[in-house]
């Protein structure tokens, strides 16, 4: 009798007290954390998590991702009988400006800065004691040499994010800046010149080698809100 009495009272309890239903208002001051599904599928592939924690009364924000990647989870490379031993190593840091504001959804526009090092390493044969950049040379050696590709990027994004009632946001943005790329070896006793640039599908990692050119974000961001829920 007891155990049909409780569950009666919960029964007749209105829903909303239950189960507190977020929206903009009461989820803008919260911390929300974030997954990227499409960085998975990029060309430099991560696994990518960030936080965006809000600023004052939440009209501002300030979000950080980081992320990690290896050839060895990327699709691209599924099809492939040869891949290159590389890592990723990806941050993005992003200041949102919200400017308008539903119940269930809010725009926001800002600065991002990105900053991405892709590591690669490889077994090549080495000239030493060369003449000129293509020889004659002394002799060849064996040995493993890594090269670095830096790229640094800043963009102008815009973005929505939209509340769901059970704490989870969505955001979409998308974004268009440029990116410098830069490339430079981390071999020790071993110029630039004498490491050969390493292939990976359609571009060259070539130490000494730098580019800047347009550069274009687009994603997505699913996220969980933090903290107790507030109006």
């Amino acid at each position: 009798m007891r155990r049909t009495c409780i569950t009666l009272l919960i029964l007749l309890c209105p829903f909303p007290k239950v189960f507190a239903q977020f929206d903009v208002e009461s989820a803008k001051r919260h911390v929300i954390v974030k997954f990227s599904p499409m960085a998975m599928f990029d060309y430099d592939n991560t696994v990518q998590f960030g936080v965006e924690v809000p600023l004052g009364k939440g009209d501002v924000s300030i979000q950080q991702d980081l992320g990690f990647g290896h050839s060895s989870f990327n699709f691209g490379y599924q099809d492939r009988d040869w891949m290159p031993d590389k890592q990723t190593f990806k941050s993005r840091t992003h200041l949102q400006f919200y400017f308008v504001e539903k119940r269930r959804m809010r725009a926001y526009i800002g600065p991002e800065f990105l900053f991405k090092k892709v590591v690669y390493r490889e077994n090549q044969w080495i000239g030493r004691d060369c003449t000129g950049g293509f020889g004659p040379c002394s002799f060849f050696q064996n040995q493993d040499v890594r090269v670095d590709r830096n790229v640094g990027a800043l963009h102008a994004r815009f973005g929505w994010q939209f509340v769901t009632p059970s704490r989870i946001t969505i955001d979409l943005f998308t974004g268009l800046g440029f990116r410098y790329v830069f490339t430079t070896s981390h071999t020790p006793g071993v110029p630039d010149s004498e490491i050969r640039g390493i292939d990976d599908l359609w571009e060259n990692a070539r130490p000494g080698k730098s580019d800047i050119m347009p550069s274009i974000v687009l994603g997505v961001h699913f996220g969980v809100i933090l903290g107790k829920y507030r109006r």
